[in-house]
């Protein structure tokens, strides 16, 4: 599946990047409302906003507690287990939630890069990404 990058409005005109519209549910739980996530090669797992977490039922403090650094420095971050839906995928996942992410969700390397080949194509305007689903044993 080729995916456009996503212009989102800045100061200096739009800028383009690799969103992808998901959905989280809890075990046997209703999935959330839709929201765009930004595939990040440099995250190591999928960390969401606690409202997110929120919005399907999940207290994260209830979670595992764990310290995430990314560019912003070191933040709290709780892990619980849920589903994430991706088109007509569903990936039961460890994902992290913190209430200092700036926007809706990462898909990192764990949890997302492990069950797709995803590939950058800056060649097209906009910029596209190609995801193959990998079906492990």
């Amino acid at each position: 599946m080729r995916v456009p990058f996503r212009p989102l409005p800045s100061v200096v005109g739009p800028i383009y990047y690799p969103l992808l519209r998901v959905s989280l549910s809890k075990k046997h739980g209703p999935r959330c409302s839709p929201f765009e996530a930004m595939v990040d090669s440099g995250s190591a797992d999928c960390i969401f906003h606690s409202s997110v977490a929120a919005a399907i039922g999940i207290k994260i403090e209830n979670g595992r507690k764990e310290i995430r650094t990314g560019i912003g420095g070191p933040q709290d971050a709780w892990v619980h287990p849920i589903q994430l839906w991706f088109g007509v995928d569903m990936l039961s996942i460890n994902a992290a939630f913190t209430k200092e992410l700036p926007f809706a969700g990462l898909l990192g390397r764990s949890g997302f890069f492990e069950h797709y080949k995803i590939t950058f194509d800056p060649s097209t305007v906009p910029s596209e990404m190609e995801l193959e689903r990998i079906n492990r044993a």
